[in-house]
């Protein structure tokens, strides 16, 4: 039972991380080239002044959405196997710690309350990836 349900989790793995790494890829994109409009997308506002920083973290995640681009290959050996798996370490990793920095920053008064959207979807992201790799779901 236990290998059946691992064969069938390990056929979305791929496609998670195609999604998941698509999103971050176009957030990123849209961040760097019209934050604004982005923020605003995301019922968020900045002032004037922090729009270059907001195209920064762009950048940033642009970059992680594309890492996800060498988790969607299908391992063919156990290095492949592993790099997947570091892969979903470290965005999990980077979700989790995300996550946690806002929600501090909302409770604290740093950021307003509508970064929860930011804070429930890199949550749920890592909530996942942290199961799956727990699960060995990768290997």
């Amino acid at each position: 039972m236990n290998l059946h349900f691992k064969s069938k989790a390990a056929g979305w793995i791929p496609w998670w991380s195609a999604g998941v790494g698509a999103m971050d890829a176009c957030t990123g994109l849209l961040l760097i080239f019209a934050p604004e409009f982005t923020l605003k997308l995301m019922k968020l506002s900045v002032p004037a002044d922090v729009l270059p920083y907001q195209s920064w973290i762009g950048a940033f995640v642009l970059s992680t959405g594309l890492v996800y681009a060498w988790a969607i290959r299908q391992p063919v050996n156990e290095r492949e196997r592993g790099a997947r798996e570091a892969i979903w370490k470290m965005t999990a990793l980077v979700r989790t710690v995300i996550a946690l920095f806002l929600t501090a920053k909302i409770l604290t008064g740093g950021l307003s309350a509508g970064w929860a959207t930011v804070v429930a979807t890199d949550a749920v992201v890592a909530l996942v990836q942290w199961v799956a790799l727990r699960r060995r779901w990768l290997a």
